[in-house]
């Protein structure tokens, strides 16, 4: 943003961020706005003509406004940070003009141009995400409720059902009870084989409800996964209760088992897609950030910052196009310019492409951006592109191997800060090996030599190209 003291000038501005979603909103050093967004103008419902020169605190409920000039004043003096997520794990809150309140996200910067201090702040409402969020839980709960319903009315099926007679350690159980356990129709059945099947990680939780069931209640719950004989493994859900004598003394434990490894594969699908639709969205929000304070970099007048800027978020706009649906195929060459154009200096000379022509369906290009897109990001915050003096070397090519078609791709960092290797594994590295692996079935290798990160991906061919 271009700080002073000329609301009209900074106002003009927000032209400038019109491509994006995300609320933005400038001020200079005493707090009152200079740049008030669209996207602003619609989460708040105050028009930017008659906001601008006002104090940012005007769009904070009043009992936290005190507070708020505080916290931006110690941010504007510290001498180390020009970037902080507002919050620091406390909920934030706008209010509209109307006087209703509502959760944000925000992202505070600071820039200082021609001398002048401007503070940004990058906020996104959150509030129909929290309120699908509880919408979520509660229909969560009501079909935990309906499936443990379910579960003991169901009959035949996948259903095993099985007679513990724990007078004698006697176990009875049909085929279906067979399978869960991956017995043959020879091998015998009893309690010992039953629980030497169970996985060792989930066997103390299992004897733990079905002590407690046998002391203290009559029905139980539990979940747990078996192994056959060649280390398969599935979920299995029982359900029973105890039968008890006349002296109240437990008899029989009768009950159903069933696979439910496919709605725990879902689960953990759910889990991974929540955690990566989270990465994303703060992935997004740091490279907003990135591209503004990049731009900022060089630029002598408000006219060449308005025209980078909104290139660069241009072509940050055009790489969702892909994720939107809006096309059937693409290439290979247009998933990395989708990526990697925000970052390009303007002779281009920090980004090196070389490689044939090769094209894809939109579901393997999705895969193929999403990896892309987490070393770009990574590249952007921590490696070659954050500093004017790196560079990204992007090097594909098709092989054969033993009947298949590779895609063999190589991304070098050069020039970029000092690298040495992760002392955990981060969510990105986590996502770029999983969807490699998982979607693609093809393979990654990450070498962190001291000069820049070297990845190495092979992805099959055969039913991607043209």
């Amino acid at each position: 943003m271009v700080g002073g003291s000329h609301p009209a000038s900074a106002a003009s501005g927000s032209d400038i961020l019109a491509l994006i979603g995300d609320g933005v909103v400038s001020t200079d050093g005493s707090g009152r706005i200079l740049l008030f967004n669209r996207a602003a103008e619609e989460i708040f419902g105050y028009e930017a003509d008659e906001i601008l020169g006002e104090t940012v605190e005007i769009l904070l409920p009043r009992r936290f406004r005190a507070r708020h000039v505080s916290d931006v004043k110690a941010f504007e003096a510290d001498s180390e940070a020009t970037r902080r997520i507002m919050g620091h794990r406390r909920e934030v809150l706008g209010q509209r003009k109307n006087g209703e309140e509502f959760p944000v996200e925000a992202t505070l910067s600071r820039h200082v141009l021609s001398g002048n201090t401007t503070l940004t702040v990058v906020i996104r409402d959150v509030s129909e995400r929290r309120h699908l969020e509880q919408q979520l839980e509660t229909r969560n709960r009501e079909l935990a409720a309906n499936e443990s319903r379910l579960r003991l009315a169901l009959e035949g099926g996948r259903m095993g059902t099985w007679e513990w007679n724990l007078q004698n350690n006697e176990l009875v159980g049909d085929d279906a009870l067979r399978h869960l356990w991956g017995l043959s129709e020879q091998e015998r059945l009893n309690v010992d084989d039953a629980f030497a099947r169970v996985h060792p990680e989930d066997l103390p939780g299992l004897r733990r409800v079905l002590d407690n069931a046998i002391a203290r209640t009559e029905e139980f719950t539990g979940e747990f996964r078996t192994r056959d004989r060649e280390g398969s493994s599935r979920w299995v859900a029982a359900r029973g209760t105890v039968l008890r004598g006349g002296a109240g003394e437990a008899k029989t434990l009768v009950g159903v088992s069933f696979d439910v490894s496919e709605r725990r594969e879902l689960d953990e699908q759910r889990r991974l897609l929540a955690a990566e639709l989270n990465h994303r969205m703060k992935n997004m929000m740091a490279l907003v950030q990135s591209v503004v304070s990049l731009t900022s970099r060089g630029t002598n007048s408000v006219d060449a910052y308005k025209q980078a800027l909104q290139g660069r978020l241009g072509a940050i706009a055009k790489s969702l196009n892909l994720t939107q649906g809006g096309e059937s195929r693409t290439t290979l060459l247009d998933q990395i310019l989708r990526e990697l154009q925000p970052f390009r200096n303007a002779d281009s000379t920090n980004v090196v492409l070389e490689g044939p022509p090769i094209s894809f369906d939109a579901k393997m290009g999705l895969s193929v951006g999403l990896v892309l897109h987490e070393l770009a990001t990574n590249a952007a915050k921590y490696g070659a592109l954050s500093v004017s003096t790196g560079v990204v070397e992007v090097k594909w090519g098709i092989e054969q191997r033993d009947g298949s078609r590779l895609l063999t791709l190589e991304w070098r960092e050069i020039g970029g800060p000092p690298v040495s290797p992760p002392t955990h594994r981060g969510f990105g590295s986590t996502l770029i090996e999983t969807t490699l692996t998982r979607s693609l079935r093809g393979t990654v290798a990450f070498d962190y030599l001291p000069h820049g990160l070297l990845c190495r991906i092979v992805v099959p061919l055969d039913a991607a190209e043209n």
